[in-house]
């Protein structure tokens, strides 16, 4: 049963979230960075308030986001330590979601792997004459990308459990988001691009919260019944 505190953070992470949309590309960068902040720091209070056992990796991402929401704003000034700050975001994703290589058979592995990095490879040679000088970063997001969102299928196809099912979406959100990002970048800008790739990441994000919460109350279940069997 969801807790008091939960609502009111999820409702108060929706609001700002919506809010902070209306700031885009209005000439009020300060705005919706103030709203982007609060955004994540909602979002941080639904997780420390929600689970009893916390994952510092997870909570590394949501600090990393926020300074990287900050810069990406900026983009003309900060662009590459915004890049930067992606790219260790999708390195945290990765340990986090990591455990689920060790209990994927080899075959079931290579059977998915195997054509994803063809058609990432393939995807790379197409956009790289798009991509100017950030090129080389991009394509190692892009690479982590592929990567994440194949190890949180192999884990969903393992245990499919609802934790694992946000996981796998939410994750696979911000890939998407990261696509619309560089397409709007580098090949066709449109501002209805900017907003949705926005209204993605909040969702993904959210996603990926509550996906961290279920799977620690999950844990934490576990253990009370071995205790009661005790």
């Amino acid at each position: 049963m969801m807790s008091f505190s939960f609502k009111i953070f999820s409702v108060a992470y929706i609001v700002v979230s919506v809010l902070s949309l209306f700031f885009i590309d209005v000439d009020k960068p300060i705005t919706e960075l103030i709203l982007k902040i609060f955004s994540l720091q909602f979002l941080s209070f639904l997780y420390l308030s929600s689970s009893q056992k916390i994952n510092y990796w997870y909570l590394l991402i949501l600090m990393s986001s926020v300074v990287s929401d900050a810069l990406l704003i900026f983009e003309d000034d900060f662009l590459k330590g915004g890049v930067f700050l992606l790219l260790l975001n999708r390195v945290l994703y990765l340990i986090i979601a990591r455990k689920a290589m060790y209990k994927t058979k080899l075959k079931t592995l290579l059977t998915y792997l195997v054509p994803g990095l063809i058609l990432f490879l393939i995807i790379s040679v197409l956009l790289r004459p798009y991509l100017k000088e950030l090129s080389y970063s991009i394509f190692i997001i892009c690479f982590l990308n592929a990567t994440i969102v194949g190890i949180t299928f192999f884990n969903f196809l393992n245990k499919m459990s609802k934790e694992n099912l946000f996981f796998f979406l939410g994750i696979f959100l911000i890939i998407t988001a990261d696509f619309l990002i560089a397409y709007n970048k580098y090949i066709d800008y449109k501002l209805y691009y900017v907003i949705t790739y926005t209204i993605v990441y909040y969702i993904a994000r959210y996603l990926i919260c509550i996906s961290m919460i279920e799977k620690k109350r999950g844990i934490n279940h576990l253990i009370l019944k071995k205790r009661l069997r005790i």
